[in-house]
């Protein structure tokens, strides 16, 4: 969710925006200078979307 918003505000330059290990490698580094409460609206937001994928998909199991 972080690194799809980030990519949606324009925050990669045009060069990097093709490659998304570069991608995710720049949004990893914001994600690891934010403080715990700039990270506390992400992670309360993936908690409510795992919750929702539970109720929608009950039986779902992940398998890598």
């Amino acid at each position: 969710m972080f690194r799809c918003d980030f990519v949606s505000q324009k925050k990669v330059p045009k060069e990097v925006e093709n490659n998304h290990r570069n991608i995710s490698r720049i949004a990893g580094q914001v994600w690891r200078g934010l403080t715990p409460d700039e990270r506390r609206p992400w992670v309360d937001l993936a908690a409510a979307a795992k919750v929702e994928h539970d109720r929608h998909y009950p039986q779902y199991k992940f398998f890598p």
